[in-house]
């Protein structure tokens, strides 16, 4: 199982951000937790916004957040 946790600050309304998550391989599971109660329940993945470098991410929340993103790679093992 590959794990990558990056800390990322997205930028305003509606403004996808890139997060390269370096794991080589399409995340299984891509989690958001904000670290602050400003941004709970407000970032979302964009549809089709996955791929073996990086992980799309968007905000609505009219403010910048900062949020961890959180990208599991089973690769057919579960411990």
């Amino acid at each position: 199982m590959l794990r990558s946790i990056l800390r990322r600050t997205t930028a305003s309304t509606g403004v996808t951000l890139s997060v390269t998550h370096a794991l080589g391989t399409i995340p299984d599971v891509v989690t958001f937790t904000p670290t602050s109660g400003l941004g709970q329940d407000r970032t979302y993945m964009a549809p089709g916004a996955r791929s073996a470098a990086v992980v799309h991410v968007v905000n609505s929340i009219e403010s910048t957040v900062t949020v961890d993103v959180t990208c599991l790679a089973y690769q057919g093992r579960l411990y």
